[in-house]
């Protein structure tokens, strides 16, 4: 039975969330079908670009992303609260980046006009501040730029976003991996370096300019000068390196993704990922109705 969102999503404390949407019909379209041999794959760039952009308008703090063919996720630390600390001119601001004026001379009498309204001025920042809005304004655009391309009108994402809250440290460590692991489980990538338009991948690109930041606390991902960054302070950090993530990462893709998957023993699992079993356990749950059957029978096994 579906939730209402109300009960999954805590619209005044917030909290780390695990988000994504689907495209109808799971069909190919933000990649290449193979039936009509169309090339949809420079789709993927336009939800790449506009999640990170709105992160720097709405509330939330990106930590991980990946864009597939047919649906993208996104694990991301939503702080309702910050809403209440932007000045009135910010709200205004940040509102009209997302629903710009058909002409920039506009954007100044449009600022003013916000602020002489204090009740619009006030639903503005509740928006500002709703998990709903956040991807409303991400998957509507989309939708809208990829039908004018196809000359088609109708759906093009599959319902209502999916989400779910990760209630602890681990979980939410659990939701990132699973989503940086997306394009091995896929067959797309073999190597976690080798994947495009996952967050993991261009935080490995970030450390190659700047190699201390494989050893800094995670910061949110943002888009700067074209190119995507590590949040500045004062956004917040995770309890977890990058050295350490990718460890993560590497571990688990290789236990559920290998063929023949290695035994345990044989690849040892990072030293803060606790328990094995419970933790592939946590990155397998994120899925989807995945069966439990889907674990390597080591993993199923109880002791």
């Amino acid at each position: 039975m579906t939730r209402p969102r109300s009960e999954i999503v805590d619209r005044e404390n917030g909290g780390f969330y695990h988000l994504g949407s689907r495209c109808v019909r799971r069909a190919m379209l933000c990649g290449k079908d193979p039936d009509t041999g169309r090339d949809f794959s420079h789709r993927r760039t336009w939800i790449e670009d506009r999640l990170l952009e709105l992160a720097d308008i709405f509330t939330v703090h990106v930590c991980t992303y990946v864009v597939m063919s047919n649906h993208y996720h996104i694990t991301l630390n939503y702080t309702p609260q910050e809403r209440l600390e932007l000045a009135d001119e910010v709200v205004a601001r940040r509102w009209l980046q997302v629903f710009p004026p058909k002409r920039p001379d506009d954007i100044e009498p449009q600022v003013g006009a916000l602020l002489n309204d204090p009740e619009r001025l006030a639903e503005l920042r509740d928006r500002l501040g709703d998990l709903s809005w956040y991807m409303r304004c991400l998957n509507e655009p989309i939708a809208r730029r990829a039908n004018l391309e196809d000359d088609c009108t109708g759906r093009f994402w599959q319902g209502r976003f999916r989400s779910k809250d990760a209630p602890d440290e681990r979980s939410v460590w659990a939701c990132m991996a699973y989503d940086d692991l997306n394009p091995i489980r896929a067959g797309m990538a073999e190597q976690v370096d080798e994947q495009e338009h996952t967050s993991l991948q261009r935080r490995l690109e970030e450390a190659e300019a700047e190699p201390e930041l494989l050893d800094e606390p995670m910061a949110p991902l943002v888009r700067r000068e074209g190119k995507v960054a590590s949040a500045p302070p004062p956004a917040p950090r995770l309890d977890m390196t990058l050295r350490e993530y990718r460890a993560h990462v590497e571990w688990t893709g290789g236990i559920l993704h290998d063929a023949p998957a290695p035994a345990p023993k044989e690849r040892a699992p990072p030293a803060r990922m606790g328990d094995p079993k419970s933790w592939l356990d946590l990155v397998v749950s994120c899925r989807q109705r995945t069966p439990a059957t889907t674990l390597p029978r080591w993993v199923r096994a109880t002791a």
